[in-house]
């Protein structure tokens, strides 16, 4: 019994959260999806999982301090989003009937074969070498109540000494305060058994989008572009380095969710939002992006704003507007201040 309160508090947190409380990021657009505003949820999340702990770090609270409070903001955000989501549920409930109906067989494939890999990576646990920080840095918050106060190899104190490839890209910390919203699952059950199968779906969501956006009244073409993505993801294994392989072995880790999902995402958005003329998304997400990306991995924070500084020289020379050019770069804060932040700590 006490393993299914787990479990059920483990899908309240990772899939309903996220999906209500992304809609209020959506709720001037007349025709979302479900699937946009579980991916806008787990941009807020992320984002304000970032701010959160880099402020609790810094003013050497305890985890469980951070827990609560991370509860509480979601919680409320969750609350309103079911509130905006009254409006729309009628017309989600026929959108969802209408796509069923109108769905692809090669749509029916590539779900059957993305819940196969949800399956394998729940119950096959990969153990990867870099969990020894990790999955051990989640385990020693828990376990201490503190937020990057000891050295998970040692158990020593970090005291003067600061991890500055992590501190700044606290995923792990992000794993020890779902462990324990999910009842006080084991850091290491959420990140081999929870994890996977939640962040293997947003992958897919992502692709789903990005297909949606590229043929968007070609339903036959969209479930090729799904099933063809999720079939080439299970022949990934040429190579440890591509994003498909991290997607498919540890996508648990911060690193990996960046560059098999978060990286597309931004890619997607950037598209919708910096190279349209009249954007189908607020420029608020991108802001989002920006800063969930800073919290996966230390590279999210070089890569986040160089592929929206592509895309706004792009849209520079399109539309001649300095005013979307400032746009972008305020969306790029949070990478452009933590890379400050990140310098100066080299030096110290």
């Amino acid at each position: 019994m006490n393993l299914l309160i787990k479990g059920i508090l483990a899908g309240f947190w990772l899939v309903v959260v996220p999906a209500v409380s992304g809609v209020p990021f959506l709720r001037k657009n007349s025709r979302y999806t479900p699937g946009e505003c579980f991916l806008t949820g787990y941009l807020f999340l992320f984002a304000l999982a970032e701010i959160m702990i880099l402020i609790t770090y810094c003013l050497r609270t305890s985890l469980h301090t951070l827990v609560r409070c991370y509860a509480a903001a979601a919680g409320a955000a969750a609350l309103w989003g079911i509130l905006c989501l009254k409006k729309q549920a009628r017309r989600l409930a026929a959108d969802i009937s209408s796509s069923v109906r109108g769905a692809s067989p090669y749509f029916w494939c590539a779900l059957i074969l993305i819940f196969m890999q949800m399956c394998i990576l729940a119950v096959y646990a990969h153990f990867d070498a870099d969990d020894s920080f990790y999955v051990a840095t989640a385990t020693t918050a828990v376990q201490t109540d503190s937020i990057f106060a000891f050295n998970p190899y040692t158990g020593l104190s970090y005291r003067n000494y600061v991890p500055r490839r992590y501190v700044l890209s606290p995923f792990p910390i992000f794993l020890a305060v779902v462990s324990q919203l999910c009842g006080g699952f084991h850091p290491a059950i959420v990140a081999h058994t929870i994890f996977p199968p939640v962040f293997q779906m947003l992958s897919y969501m992502v692709f789903y989008q990005i297909g949606r956006r590229w043929y968007r009244e070609d339903s036959m073409r969209r479930g090729v572009f799904l099933f063809l993505t999720a079939a080439l993801n299970c022949f990934s294994a040429y190579s440890v380095y591509n994003a498909a392989n991290f997607q498919m072995i540890r996508i648990w880790q911060g690193k990996a969710l960046l560059a098999a999902a978060f990286l597309p995402l931004l890619f997607f958005l950037s598209l919708s939002i910096v190279m349209e003329e009249q954007p189908e998304y607020p420029w608020t997400l991108l802001f989002l992006a920006n800063t969930a990306c800073c919290l996966l991995s230390s590279m999210g924070i070089l890569l986040a704003p160089l592929v929206q500084g592509i895309f706004l020289l792009f849209a520079l020379l399109r539309f001649r507007s300095p005013k979307r050019l400032l746009k972008g770069i305020l969306c790029c804060a949070p990478s452009l201040i933590l890379g400050v932040i990140y310098v100066f700590l080299l030096k110290a």
